[in-house]
């Protein structure tokens, strides 16, 4: 079932190149999977999980859709299986968090940091695990890109060196991308510079322990969701009508398509049906397991 989940998060419905960087990222079991087992085993020695999202867009820096909705939504999952999810953020990007925290009824304490602060913060939150979720990775010249390779460095703060200073501390690193600029791309920047518009320019050069790679980051947060249901036997998901009223929150809290950068009701230039849509059918992975809590190893995807 892992396979099915994989197979419905890493479609490139965008066609941006996101399938070829699942597949350099996949070695043999499916991504989701292997981030879930990982997660499993991290929370067994700290309940607290630290998630990043926020990506800018234009020059204002307002977020972007996509991230914000996956990194709640994973928090809701953890957060039911007795994690205490602690979700970091930029002052842009906040509104939009609690909105959609407010939406999925989820106290989560909300943080925003500097990046001088990392070893501060990882002491403060003692996490055993960190989180990226569409969050903007260095390039290799020190700067931050967006897709189209224009610089963005100026409008956010960095979080690399969060995710550095955790593999430090021996903490569990997970990066959730889809464009091969966010962090825990570095994991497969060679891939990244060979098949991305821009590579060469872009390519973030921040690994991770596990990255999971999707055709929207939404769908990659989405999917280790699924994987926790999958190993837990409960159904953690949001449900498809849920999805739509979490976007539609985003968006009146100030969120922007990424792709068009205009406030409408859609993530990467996909509207909201088809994220609905790929919602529906995670729970259904979940709905064909909720009585079990072990299961077989998976075919690879072909």
């Amino acid at each position: 079932m892992y396979t099915v989940v994989d197979q419905q998060i890493s479609l490139d419905v965008g066609q941006r190149g996101s399938r070829s960087l699942y597949q350099a990222a996949r070695d043999s079991d499916p991504l989701t999977k292997v981030a879930s087992e990982a997660l499993s085993v991290a929370l067994e020695a700290g309940s607290s999980v630290l998630l990043t999202t926020g990506f800018p867009i234009g020059p204002t820096a307002v977020p972007e859709t996509d991230g914000p909705l996956g990194a709640v939504v994973l928090a809701d999952a953890l957060a039911a299986i007795g994690a205490e999810p602690i979700l970091l953020a930029d002052s842009r990007t906040q509104p939009v968090i609690r909105a959609l925290c407010e939406e999925l009824d989820l106290e989560v304490r909300l943080i925003s940091a500097e990046a001088d602060s990392d070893h501060s913060l990882l002491a403060d939150c003692e996490p055993s695990a960190v989180i990226a979720v569409e969050t903007p990775g260095r390039s290799a010249d020190g700067s931050y890109r967006n897709m189209a390779g224009e610089e963005i460095t100026a409008q956010l703060t960095p979080r690399d060196s969060l995710f550095k200073a955790a593999v430090d501390r021996g903490i569990l690193t997970v990066g959730i991308g889809d464009g091969g600029n966010e962090i825990g791309m570095g994991t497969i920047r060679e891939t990244v510079i060979d098949t991305v518009d821009h590579g060469e320019t872009i390519a973030c050069v921040t690994p991770v322990d596990e990255l999971v790679v999707a055709g929207v980051s939404n769908w990659g947060a989405y999917g280790v969701a699924c994987g926790l249901s999958l190993m837990t036997g409960r159904q953690l998901l949001h449900t498809a009508e849920t999805e739509r009223r979490l976007l539609a929150a985003a968006v009146e809290a100030g969120a922007v398509d990424g792709v068009s950068g205009a406030s409408t009701e859609s993530v990467d230039g996909i509207p909201a049906v088809v994220h609905a849509g790929v919602v529906e059918i995670l729970r259904h992975c979940e709905s064909q397991h909720s009585d079990s809590t072990t299961l077989p190893c998976e075919d690879s995807i072909s």
